[in-house]
């Protein structure tokens, strides 16, 4: 990737820790990209980075550097990287020691959700009307905060309201979900009066969504309307084509560039001036009044203005600080912060399918489990199950609601909230990985992060149905296709009646490993009979060889006995010229499966719809490479326009 450092400016949304914990995994691939500098150049920076309560105030951090003794030259880090969330700072406190710097704030309205598989529709959209009141002073703010910071591209997970302030500054900025929030508002219509304020939501998150450049669609996702012809291009050109290659560098830039599209959609319109604007607080404003678009006939352009300031406002202020001074130490190329409007108006959308984001595991179960408090009999011979609701409280009076040999881990669960028996309570903190990797089941919501971290930690996961929430049915064919899900009724979670999805999420498993264990055994035995008949061939053309030789030296008058099969083998020689082209052996004396059979995987013991299912877990490294990539190609194509 070309040596270049941007500031990306990443709004995470504060619902669910899923949002912040697959992006802590592209961050920390983006701080990792490194530039080098001589050694002379200074060993520390000081940069300017923001509070966390005031967008617009200073503090001071440090840039590291790292000495590369092969070469000597010194490496830092080559991306400034700011974090804007009303997710609690800890869920960062990884990427902010690598060097990212988090400023606290409101970025989106999230859902309010009175249990963690419920959504309370009413307040919801109440509190997504009460942010949109105050959209164009938000979208202005912003605006003013990344000029201060010197903002390149915003990157979102997924707010909708960065991305408007993006293009009303004049930069890209790039989707990086599996669903949006217009489509979760949507999917809150029950057929009465509320619906028209539903709809009106959804439609003014939707054309927010619309001025991103490039959406990176993640595994378990539904639609996504705002790229609706995009994702349809894209999948009409992976179709036909092989799988992308994500280890290689040609391949991520194809991906940016390669596939065709059919329009070129602009990014940026006029924008209108403070004065031309409806004032979004007027009780008589068309958010409180309009219903679908779709049916009114009307765009959202004549709803919601498209911004509150023109780009230009800020391109002809100071040029963007660079913090560190350190791109005249590289020696790299002084670069404009942005593309120009031009170049931005005509740059084709692009959406591309990536892999899995998720957090592996670090430690072991044992070790795991002996934090917990679990003694050696406990970790030997009993089985664990994770309570991963994030706080969810357990009623009184259940019981045990765990079978026998269980034990059950609570990630969340106040200090105050007593224990069930046999239960064990997770540190404020705990790495949650671990704590999968450590359990035989994970009982859960189906959210981004369990889901992924599930899969890829090969554990079943017992969900309770958040039927009100779209972004499930995306992570539930996810699940089916790569995890092994089994669902439990609310009902049975608040009463604690778990035994029954327990046993059978254990009852499942168990018979998924026999299957792969058995296909493991039968692949070295497909193997084994490979290669018996390779040496069968080989040995009867070695005696077809000296017979043939013999032959020569025997008086034509005298007849050779035709060479006979072995004992009890069956024998089928198909001769092309001098060459034998294929031998059928029966091996049931040998006690291996005919090897037909094992090459073809045939037979309902080879029926195995899932256990050879794999999705790749790549996707933190494949994100950034690809954000970087699409940066490099902004602003090679600004160049070759002559901007």
């Amino acid at each position: 990737m070309a040596q270049k450092g941007y500031t990306f400016c990443y709004y995470v949304s504060g619902h669910g820790f899923g949002h912040a914990t697959r992006v802590n995994q592209i961050i920390t691939e983006l701080l990792t990209t490194t530039a080098t500098m001589p050694t002379t150049a200074c060993t520390t920076t000081t940069a300017t980075a923001v509070d966390t309560t005031a967008p617009t105030a200073t503090v001071s951090t440090t840039i590291p550097h790292f000495k590369d003794a092969s070469s000597g030259l010194r490496r830092r880090q080559l991306h400034t990287i700011y974090i804007v969330s009303d997710a609690p700072r800890f869920i960062f406190q990884d990427v902010i020691a690598l060097g990212a710097i988090y400023r606290n704030a409101k970025v989106d309205a999230g859902v309010v959700q009175p249990l963690a598989y419920s959504v309370d529709r009413h307040k919801t959209i109440e509190g997504v009307k009460s942010f949109l009141a105050r959209r164009e002073e938000m979208i202005q703010h912003e605006v003013s905060w990344l000029a201060e910071v010197g903002a390149d591209c915003v990157l979102a997970d997924a707010p909708f309201l960065p991305c408007a302030a993006a293009a009303a500054y004049g930069i890209p900025a790039c989707l990086i979900t599996n669903f949006t929030f217009d489509e979760v508002y949507r999917f809150l219509r029950e057929g009465d009066d509320f619906d028209q304020d539903v709809i009106a939501c959804a439609d003014a998150a939707l054309e927010d969504y619309k001025k991103a450049s490039l959406l990176l669609r993640l595994p378990g996702s539904i639609d996504i309307p705002s790229f609706a012809d995009e994702v349809l291009v894209m999948t009409e050109a992976s179709s036909q084509r092989s799988p992308i290659d994500w280890s290689d560098d040609d391949s991520i830039k194809e991906a940016i560039r390669g596939h065709p599209t059919r329009t070129v959609q602009p990014l940026l319109t006029p924008q209108p001036s403070i004065s031309e604007m409806d004032d979004p607080l007027d009780g008589d404003h068309p958010l409180n009044v309009r219903q679908d678009s779709a049916l009114l006939g009307t765009s959202m352009g004549d709803i919601t203005p498209e911004g509150v300031m023109s780009p230009e406002s800020f391109r002809t202020g100071a040029s963007s600080p660079d913090p560190s001074g350190a791109e005249e130490h590289l020696g790299l190329e002084k670069r404009s912060r942005f593309p120009s409007p031009s170049k931005m108006a005509s740059w084709t959308r692009r959406a591309i399918d990536v892999p899995m984001v998720v957090r592996m595991a670090v430690n072991t179960r044992e070790d795991v489990m002996r934090m917990l408090g679990m003694d050696e009999h406990t970790i030997a011979t009993k089985k664990m199950v994770l309570v991963s609701f994030g706080g969810q409280r357990l009623k009184q009076g259940w019981g045990n609601p765990l079978p026998e040999g269980w034990v059950g881990v609570i990630c969340g669960l106040p200090v105050e909230h007593e224990l069930p028996e046999g239960f064990y309570r997770s540190p404020h903190g705990v790495y949650v990985p671990d704590l999968t990797r450590a359990a035989d089941i994970v009982i859960g919501k189906l959210g981004y992060g369990t889901c992924s971290e599930s899969i890829a930690h090969n554990k079943p996961l017992i969900y309770v149905s958040r039927p009100q929430f779209i972004e499930e049915h995306g992570l539930t064919r996810m699940m089916q296709s790569y995890g092994l899900p089994v669902e439990m009724t609310a009902e049975e979670f608040e009463t604690g009646h778990w035994q029954r999805s327990i046993l059978e999420a254990d009852r499942q498993y168990m018979a998924r490993e026999a299957a792969r264990s058995r296909k493991t055994t039968l692949e070295a035995a497909a193997q084994e009979t490979k290669s018996v008949i390779s040496e069968m061939k080989r040995t009867r053309r070695q005696r077809t060889e000296s017979v043939s030789s013999m032959s020569a030296f025997q008086p034509r008058a005298h007849k050779m006995a035709r060479l006979s099969p072995i004992e009890g083998e069956e024998v089928e020689v198909e001769v092309e010229g001098e060459e034998e082209e294929e031998f059928r052996v029966d091996l049931g004396r040998r006690n291996v499966p005919k090897a037909e059979e094992i090459i073809g995987m045939s037979g309902p013991s080879m029926s195995l719809p899932l256990e050879d299912r794999r999705i790749a877990n790549n996707g933190g490294e494949v994100c950034a490479r690809l954000v970087e990539e699409f940066m490099a190609q902004l602003e090679e194509d600004d160049s070759h326009d002559g901007f």
